[in-house]
This record gives structure tokens, sequence and C-alpha cells, in this order.
């Protein structure tokens, strides 16, 4: 595909980190949106999205270093610039999100809606990203779908498809958040959405890159995990009540 964007000399952009930056900007501007429609802080949210996105950078890169402090000794630059971003490291943002949510006294359900729809952009946005750099090959096929990326010729694009059905899902949780019902719901259609395209993505997947523990020998762990996920979502629709949490502008 197109791994390099461009080339300045030694310096070269990659495409997955430009798509991801431009995916990271359009989603925080979305999220304060989200924010506009739920009546909370626009700022708060902003602050919340950028401290997030910085400590998932930052706290992935220490993650890094901890695990390969060997490597890191004698190669500190290339481990630095690494673009991986950590399963801990991502974590350890999230509930750097959490404390900030907390300290600002943001209202929980309601900064969920507003930024579960800038999520799965997001989400798209990286995708899109593994898509130009040629990751995440699925799956060897003989159908049609096999053919629709020349370097993936003859394997699903499984980065395609996630794409396109995560930009499709935010785009279904930014319109409901316009109409929901009570607070919750958009969050709750989010997470549902999410959990259902991993799980259908995943069928594409080579059965190497999935996980091979089962349970009652019918469902992955994962796929176990996915469907509660999907679960939990559901929950906040077939939970009806007005809104605990009425919509009060929070200053920075």
């Amino acid at each position: 595909m197109y791994p390099h964007l461009a080339r300045f000399g030694p310096i070269t952009i990659p495409t997955f980190g430009a798509v991801a930056a431009l995916g990271l900007v359009l989603a925080i501007l979305l999220a304060a949106r989200g924010a506009r429609v739920m009546r909370i802080s626009e700022d708060a949210v902003w602050n919340l999205c950028l401290f997030t996105a910085g400590g998932t950078l930052l706290l992935s890169r220490v993650v890094i270093v901890v695990q390969v402090w060997k490597a890191f000794l004698h190669y500190p630059l290339y481990i630095l610039t690494l673009p991986t971003v950590t399963r801990f490291g991502l974590l350890l943002a999230l509930l750097c999100g959490v404390v900030y949510m907390l300290f600002k006294r943001l209202p929980w359900l309601r900064t969920a809606d507003a930024v579960a729809p800038a999520i799965l952009l997001l989400q798209g946005a990286l995708h899109l990203g593994t898509l130009f750099s040629g990751d995440d090959l699925g799956a060897a096929t003989t159908s049609p779908m096999g053919h629709l990326i020349r370097a993936d010729d003859g394997y699903h694009p499984v980065a395609l498809y996630s794409a396109v059905l995560s930009l499709m899902a935010a785009a279904v949780a930014f319109a409901w958040l316009h109409r929901e019902s009570q607070t919750g719901e958009t969050f709750g259609l989010s997470l549902t959405m999410a959990a259902l395209i991993r799980f259908f993505i995943d069928e594409f997947r080579p059965t190497y890159v999935l996980p091979d523990a089962f349970v009652g020998g019918f469902l992955r762990i994962d796929q176990l995990l996915l469907t509660l996920l999907a679960a939990a979502g559901l929950c906040f629709f077939f939970t009806r009540g007005k809104r605990l949490e009425q919509g009060a502008h929070y200053a920075q």
C-alpha cells in the first residue's frame, strides 16, 4: 500500500501516523460538538480528550521502555519512535481520564454520550491508517472481496471492513445523540456496535492471530467478552427512566 506519506530528506512521515493524527483532530472536534449537544463544558471535554490522547502516547512509550529496557539502552531513539500503542498504556491513560473526570466533576453518562461517537470515529481513522500501511491482513479468500485491494490480493481487506463499519457506527451514534430519550443511550449504542463490529470482523481474520482458548467448546474467550460488552450496551436501552443528570454547564 502506501506506508510512507512523504519524505523530507532523512525525515519520513508515515501514512498511519498522518491518518491517525487527522482522525484524532476530527474526533476531538466531534467530541466537542457532542459536549454542546449534551450541554456540558466543551473546554472540559477538549481537555479530557487531549489529556487522554497525550497520556496514551506517553504512557505507551513508558510501558515499552520498561518491557525492553535493555534494547532501549542501546537504541533509545528507535524505541521512543515506535508507533505502537500498548494495551497497558491505553489502560493507564483511560485511568488518567477517569481521574480528570473526577477532578472536574464531569457527569459520567453525559460525558460518555458526548465522546462515544468520537471514539468510533477515531477507531475508523486508525483502521484506515492500518489499511494504507498494509497491516492487518485478513484470511485468504477466493471471493471478489479478496481483490478489492491490490496489495492484499487474495485476502480479506479486514482493515477496510473495520474502517467502513466504524465510520458508519460513528455516524449512527452521533445521529442518535440528538434524539436519545435518556442519558447513556448513545454510549450503550456505541458500545454495542463496537463489540459487534469486532465480533464480525474477527471472522475474516486468520485463525492463527486469534485466541485459541474456547469456553464450552463454542465461543472463544474474546468472543464471549465481546458478547458480554454488547449485552451491557443494550442494557442502557432496556433500563427506562428519566435522566438522572440535568444539563448544567461545567466551568473549566
